[in-house]
C-alpha cells in the first residue's frame, strides 16, 4: 500500500512518480494507492497515477485507488482513473485523521482495460 498525503502537482510530480514506480514494478503487481490524504490532484499530479495505472495493467497486476477528498475524485474522474460508476464506500473507513468525505474507490485489475492508456 502506497499513502499519499498533502498536494500531487507539479512540485512533487517526479518524487511520486519514483515511489509509484517501484510499487508497481514486477510481475502481477497487487497494489493499493490510499488517496485519501490529498488534498489538492492536478494534471501533473495525475500523470504518476496513470503511469502507474498502465504499468499494473501490462504486468497483469491489479491496482486500487482509494480517494476521499471531493475535488481529487472529479480530478480522477476527469482523466478517466475513476469512472462515474466507481463503487462507493460511503466513508466507511474512516480513521481519526481523514477527512469525513465518501470514499471513492476503483479497482482495476489484469482483466480491466487501463483507462490511463485511451489518453
Amino acid at each position: 500500500m502506497v499513502n499519499v498525503a498533502g498536494e500531487l502537482d507539479i512540485a512533487t510530480a517526479a518524487h511520486t512518480d519514483a515511489i509509484f514506480t517501484a510499487a508497481t514494478s514486477g510481475t502481477h503487481p497487487e497494489v493499493v494507492i490510499d488517496l485519501r490524504q490529498v488534498t489538492f490532484l492536478d494534471c501533473a499530479g495525475v500523470r504518476p497515477l496513470a503511469a502507474a495505472a498502465r504499468r499494473v495493467h501490462e504486468a497483469g497486476g491489479s491496482l486500487t485507488l482509494l480517494a476521499g477528498h471531493p475535488m481529487v475524485v472529479k480530478v480522477l474522474r476527469f482523466n478517466n482513473l475513476i469512472p462515474d460508476g466507481a463503487a462507493s464506500a460511503g466513508g466507511a473507513v474512516p480513521a481519526r485523521h481523514l477527512p469525513a468525505y465518501p470514499l471513492a474507490v476503483h479497482r482495476c485489475d489484469h482483466r480491466c482495460r487501463a483507462l490511463a492508456e485511451e489518453r
